[in-house]
């Protein structure tokens, strides 16, 4: 395992078990889910021309932000069908696109082998400016996630900071797609804050349990994965997995 495939990997796991505080208190793992699915077409189009995949996922990811930005605002049109929709259609254009099954499987399960020192680069420094801006702006997104009206009330420009948050998640999705794939990216922002969840008192203590079940997920699932020689992008998720079961027995 080299080191930028470590340090890549805990980036992500950091940045996506900071954001996945708020995807769970907004009840957002839907949206989350479907998010990383719809890079999919924008990676196939990168390979077609030659370029890094993160930059396809990541235009892909924002035109979907803004699709889901602007249509929610419209109260006649129910997110799960927006989000439904994305979905769908992301897939389908996926499938179409992709040329070549091995850098589909790529696609949808990560390729920790294939991260490079230009990944490790990009996303040390775009992972940085996401947890350092998730940090910064903690406060108002936990006033947004638990009340809009008094968010509102308070002066809070509550769209602006909807689409800074869905713009962050964008950001460590289209990151985090070497490392766990588009199918599972989804879950390495849920499962971490789902196990703290469990057994958490506060906001704090959730949010400081879910960094902790993150970079454990990380570090062991690339261990075991290198150690029993499977797939890295499921030892990460089964042992997230394997944690959130832990902690809802002892809740």
């Amino acid at each position: 395992m080299g080191l930028e495939v470590l340090i890549t990997s805990l980036i992500v796991g950091v940045a996506a078990s900071l954001l996945g505080v708020f995807i769970i208190l907004k009840r957002m793992a839907l949206v989350s889910d479907v998010l990383s699915h719809v890079a999919l077409p924008g990676m196939a189009i990168a390979l077609m021309l030659n370029i890094n995949i993160f930059y396809g996922a990541f235009v892909a990811l924002f035109l979907a932000i803004l699709g889901i930005y602007f249509l929610e605002k419209k109260e006649a049109i129910n997110l799960d069908a927006i989000v439904g929709v994305f979905f769908t259609v992301s897939l389908a254009l996926g499938l179409i696109l992709f040329d070549d099954k091995y850098d589909l499987l790529e696609g949808l399960f990560g390729s920790v082998e294939h991260i490079s020192v230009y990944d490790m680069i990009l996303t040390s420094i775009l992972g940085t400016i996401t947890i350092l801006t998730t940090i910064l702006f903690f406060n108002r997104f936990a006033q947004v996630t638990f009340s809009k009206e008094i968010a509102q009330s308070e002066g809070y420009p509550v769209d602006k900071t909807r689409f800074i948050f869905l713009l962050l998640l964008a950001v460590i999705i289209a990151l985090g797609i070497k490392v766990v794939g588009t199918l599972l990216m989804g879950a390495l922002t849920i499962l971490p804050v789902s196990a703290a969840k469990n057994i958490s008192k506060n906001l704090k203590s959730m949010t400081f349990l879910s960094l902790v079940f993150g970079v454990v997920s990380v570090l062991l699932g690339l261990f075991i994965a290198e150690y029993l020689a499977i797939s890295p992008s499921g030892s990460i998720i089964i042992v997230g997995g394997v944690i959130f079961l832990l902690t809802l027995l002892k809740r």
